[in-house]
């Protein structure tokens, strides 16, 4: 942190009190680049809340603004998140990152790398991600001078004055995940059963944390660890909050147990907040072994088709690990392609991972 070499700007961490000056930076800086959000997205859509947000980060570890300053202007800015789950904590996400356009060319971009890099390796981190549009040399010359490298494409990543822009996903390690690797894994059912199908409603948090709970048992195949399942009172609020939004989809696949449900199925997508990137959902369809093979994530996977092609979803997307040959098969039955592979993205039950990103056309 300081002074750069030509003592014209200076790299800090922000503090909640940067925080109007910082939403009036970025709503400029977007209305000067077609790289970045739609001009004026950023304040209605992330801004309301951004300085208890910003506090929080801070407090936690869990992310930070680094902001390039000239007097009292921020003339740069880069904001970087922790994974969000206890096992990729360590996989810092660079997802917002801007230049006054007078000040690119100075070092700036360089000088932010280079604090955020610092953050996130005094936080443990093992390894940077960032999405980057084909079509920005600039940013693409940054990101390779800072030592990143593609790991793959997303076929139209956004969509900007109605044109189609893919992206490429790029990563750097910053240590080494010396654990062993996974070696394909194939498991089979342990039992059988005939489900229900219907919508995830706002009192099922019980039932659904009871299933998350034993999902995460039975198998090494996931990124979410025990840990991140929350307690009942918080999953109520997080579903009464969440199946409100329009842009969301959950199923559930049931069965009667003791007189009352057991969830042994769910379905579930999410488009992508960004307007340029909405025609994007992430999909999870994730099944109890008991009813493996049962036609039950066939089921659940339809319905979470047809929600797609009603809402005009153009793609859905899936997070898969590669040692999950029987996720790997389902989802290419399913018309699922790889995308792009992050290798050794994470530790799982002390042996490292790759995740596979699939997407299918809808």
């Amino acid at each position: 942190m300081g002074a750069s070499k030509e003592e014209d700007f200076t790299i800090r961490h922000a503090v909640p009190a940067d925080v109007p000056a910082l939403d009036a930076a970025i709503a400029r800086i977007d209305e000067e680049t077609e790289f970045l959000a739609k001009p004026g997205e950023y304040m209605r859509r992330w801004a309301p809340g951004f300085a208890d947000r910003l506090k929080e980060m801070g407090e936690k570890g869990t992310g930070a603004y680094v902001l390039a300053a000239n007097g009292g202007e921020i003339v740069g800015f880069l904001g970087a998140f922790a994974g969000p789950l206890a096992r990729t904590r360590g996989v810092i996400y660079i997802a917002h990152v801007g230049v006054r356009e007078t000040w690119r060319g100075r070092g700036v971009g360089t000088a932010l790398f280079g604090a955020i890099e610092d953050w996130a390796r005094a936080q443990g981190a093992w390894r940077l991600d960032l999405r980057v549009d084909t079509q920005n040399p600039r940013g693409l010359a940054l990101y390779r001078k800072r030592g990143f490298i593609i790991e793959g494409r997303i076929v139209d990543g956004a969509c900007t004055h109605g044109i189609w822009r893919d992206h490429f996903l790029m990563a750097k390690a910053l240590r080494p995940l010396t654990e062993p690797a996974w070696a394909p894994l194939e498991l089979g059912p342990d039992g059988e059963g005939a489900p229900g199908f219907r919508r995830l409603q706002a009192d099922d948090a019980g039932k659904l944390r009871a299933f998350q709970l034993k999902l995460l048992a039975e198998t090494p195949f996931l990124l979410m660890g025990p840990d991140d399942v929350p307690d009942e009172a918080t999953m109520a609020k997080t579903l009464e909050e969440g199946l409100e939004e329009s842009g969301r989809f959950d199923m559930v696949a049931v069965v009667t147990d003791n007189g009352g449900e057991r969830i042994v199925g769910h379905a579930t997508a999410a488009r992508e907040a960004p307007t340029r990137m909405q025609h994007n959902a992430y999909a999870n369809v994730h099944v109890l072994r008991s009813h493996w093979r049962c036609g039950i994530g066939r089921r659940l996977a339809a319905e979470l088709e047809a929600w797609a092609r009603a809402q005009n979803v153009r793609r859905l997307t899936g997070l898969l690990t590669a040692h999950n040959t029987g996720a790997l098969r389902f989802a290419a039955a399913r018309g699922f392609r790889e995308e792009l592979v992050s290798p050794r993205y994470a530790v799982v039950d002390g042996k490292t991972v790759d995740r596979v990103r699939v997407v299918k056309f809808v």
